[in-house]
């Protein structure tokens, strides 16, 4: 997932902790890392379409807004 960011790596999504569906390849998506390690993904879609969590329950199995990352 790049989503115009650095690559957080493997490590980061096996910090999530669960498995993140939908959202792995969504260009929405944005995988976050706190200085302690804790990870948690973040929907910037959720910003303007009030459908969509800001933090999404995992794994997301279906939703409205998902666009796979194209690159």
């Amino acid at each position: 997932m790049t989503n115009g960011q650095p690559d957080p790596g493997e490590d980061a999504w096996r910090a999530l902790g669960a498995e993140p569906g939908l959202c792995r390849d969504c260009r929405h998506s944005r995988l976050n890392q706190t200085r302690r390690g804790t990870a948690y993904l973040r929907c910037t879609r959720a910003a303007w379409d009030e459908r969509l969590p800001r933090y999404p329950r995992l794994p997301v199995l279906r939703c409205p807004g998902h666009e796979p990352e194209t690159e």
